[in-house]
């Protein structure tokens, strides 16, 4: 269950037993210092975490820039979960939690960053000898890339030990 829900269509003015229609109080800027969704280890999966996300983001005034690059990063690591703990294709009774938060410019020189968790309760196979995929293996460096600091906890042997992948951005100007 997110953190966060998105309440734009409950803004919709006053009701209609109100009185003469005012003018609107300025919009405030929403300070949800943390963001949840906890969904089944299927492909699905990575649309609606991207939509969550990107609105979140989009909340806090995240530069584009800086934003695309999170998306970027959290997409492949919630994918990677998907796939390589939940084989062949991901599992239904298997789940992946994104979990986000902001490190604000009092804790961080430079302004803000974020930090996120992805977690699953899947049992990560070995690495194949020979991958018959010559394209693979491409997820961990895009994500070394484009965050600041990129950290793998994997659990035990068995199933629902899971994975931990610790996300933290480079720095952005406060909003």
């Amino acid at each position: 269950m997110p953190a966060h829900r998105d309440q734009s269509e409950d803004r919709a003015g006053p009701p209609p037993e109100a009185g003469p229609a005012r003018a609107a109080p300025p919009a405030v800027r929403a300070e949800v210092p943390r963001w949840q969704l906890r969904l089944p280890a299927v492909l699905e999966t990575l649309g609606l975490v991207r939509t969550g996300l990107r609105r979140w983001l989009a909340l806090l005034e995240w530069p584009e820039d800086a934003a695309l690059d999170i998306l970027l990063a959290v997409n492949e690591a919630v994918s990677n979960s998907v796939e390589h703990a939940f084989p062949p294709a991901g599992s239904p009774d298997g789940t992946v939690e994104v979990a986000a938060e902001v490190e604000d410019g009092d804790r961080v020189e430079g302004g803000r960053r974020l930090r996120v968790h992805v977690r699953d309760t899947g049992r990560w196979l070995p690495r194949p000898d020979l991958e018959p995929y010559v394209n693979r293996r491409r997820g961990l460096p895009m994500m070394v890339a484009v965050m600041a600091e990129v950290r793998i906890h994997r659990g035990g042997p068995e199933p629902g030990d899971g994975t931990v992948v610790t996300l933290l951005s480079p720095p952005v100007p406060g909003p």
